[in-house]
Formats: structure tokens, sequence, C-alpha cells
């Protein structure tokens, strides 16, 4: 029931859609399609994070780098794959900017590309097995 548009929801020909990230397209892709088929005839997508651009390392199951979009697809062309008229993403200092003093104490590699540490070579599947050792 979650991703069933309710018409009388839909306003107009003009709608905005917030989402949180963007991982491969795929849900969002489904989204503005079932907007689209219940009457929006323009749809501006707007994401409240940066473009994912690489994996977390860290313990969030992100999938490889091949895998996110916009590691290698441009903002227009995400738009033009999940069908949105617009796309605009939170920018990487806006980001930066909402956390004020406190922005060194978060990581945002899966944005910028600049992991905190080192990884070991097997790199994710590696990090997976250190936090099983640790639990």
């Amino acid at each position: 029931m979650m991703l069933n548009p309710v018409r009388s929801f839909i306003r107009g020909p003009r709608v905005a859609l917030f989402d949180d990230y963007i991982v491969r397209g795929t849900t969002s892709r489904k989204i503005v399609g079932m907007l689209r088929a219940v009457g929006a005839r323009e749809i501006h997508f707007r994401v409240s994070s940066p473009p994912t651009t690489g994996p977390c390392h860290y313990g969030i199951d992100t999938p490889k780098r091949e895998e996110l979009i916009a590691s290698n697809h441009s903002v227009p062309e995400i738009a033009a794959f999940i069908g949105a008229d617009t796309l605009g993403y939170l920018s990487h200092e806006g980001l930066l900017q909402s956390v004020a003093e406190d922005r060194e104490r978060y990581c945002s590699a899966c944005f910028s590309g600049d992991y905190p540490l080192a990884l070991p070579a097997e790199g994710r599947d590696q990090m997976k097995l250190f936090a099983k050792a640790r639990d």
C-alpha cells in the first residue's frame, strides 16, 4: 500500500516528489511511473542528500559502486532513467552545513569518496567479518 498513489491527492498535473536518497533508481522509477499513470504530467524530484556515489563500508548495506546509479550517471541521465522532468539533490556542502561545527564527527564517504579509514584489501566483505567478530 505504501507505493500506491491516491488519485485524489494528485491535485493537478504538476507534482513535487521528495525522497531521502536514490541508490539504484529502480524504486524512484516505479514511483514516478505510478504518478504519471494517475495523471501527473510534470514530476519534479528532489533528494534530501547528495548523490550516493560510493558504497558504505562501515555498517550500512549499500551496493557495490557499479550498482549505484549516481556513481556512473549524471543528474540529467538519472532524471531520464527515473522519468522525472527535473531532478535535484542536496549538495555535499549543504549537507555538511546542516551539522554546523560538528561536521568532522560525521562520515559522508558514500557521497564524497573520502573514506576516513583505509579499508582492508578485501573491502566490504572483510568489514562484515569484523562486525560479526565484534558482536
